[in-house]
């Protein structure tokens, strides 16, 4: 990476920080560009060169916090060698990350229908996600084969969803993840 490259990332990473320090500290309504700048000891032009508003610096947050998230969820049900153990991993995977969650949702509620049409594209990357172990789980033989995978994937999706809030609000997450995916496991056609 050139010298130049490694300052902008840098000078990115501390745009990031400060804003979503901001938000925390005093909610997404009282950030500004000058604020955010400020915090991050960069010059605003440098700042306005990264970004042209607070809105998005906050979607290039939370895209890299789904990406990362991503990444190494990916990398966990390429590992996985049936479609049963992925989806407990991946029941598990949103039950643990409803603890940081559920402020990136409070964030991503604030923010313009643009912005989070924007953020949608990580929603579908998900649902296509659980259509792929769905596939995959039909093929082995390990589920129901007269099963929809499209309807099963937005199905499974609203059980995870319910499962991370219900975790969310609970002290025993892990038991709210093994109830999640044996229930999905269950409606997959899991004997």
């Amino acid at each position: 990476m050139s010298e130049a490259s490694a300052r902008q990332t840098g000078a990115r990473g501390r745009i990031l920080d400060a804003t979503f320090a901001l938000v925390v500290e005093e909610g997404l309504g009282a950030v500004t560009m000058t604020r955010v700048a400020d915090r991050a000891d960069v010059a605003r032009q440098t700042l306005y060169n990264h970004f042209s508003d607070v809105e998005q610096i906050v979607v290039a947050g939370i895209e890299d916090y789904n990406q990362t998230g991503f990444a190494h969820l990916v990398d966990l049900l390429e590992a996985s060698e049936s479609p049963e153990t992925k989806l407990d991993l991946l029941v598990r995977h949103a039950v643990a990350g409803a603890a940081h969650g559920s402020a990136v949702s409070d964030i991503r509620s604030a923010l313009s229908p643009s912005a989070q049409a924007h953020l949608d594209r990580h929603t579908q990357s998900f649902r296509m996600l659980i259509e792929s172990i769905i596939e995959e789980g039909i093929e082995s033989g390990d589920f129901d084969p007269t099963i929809d995978p499209a309807v099963h994937a937005t199905l499974v999706e609203g059980a995870l969803l319910a499962g991370a809030d219900l975790a969310g609000r609970r002290d025993d997450a892990a038991r709210v993840a093994t109830a999640t995916s044996d229930a999905l496991l269950r409606l997959l056609g899991r004997g």
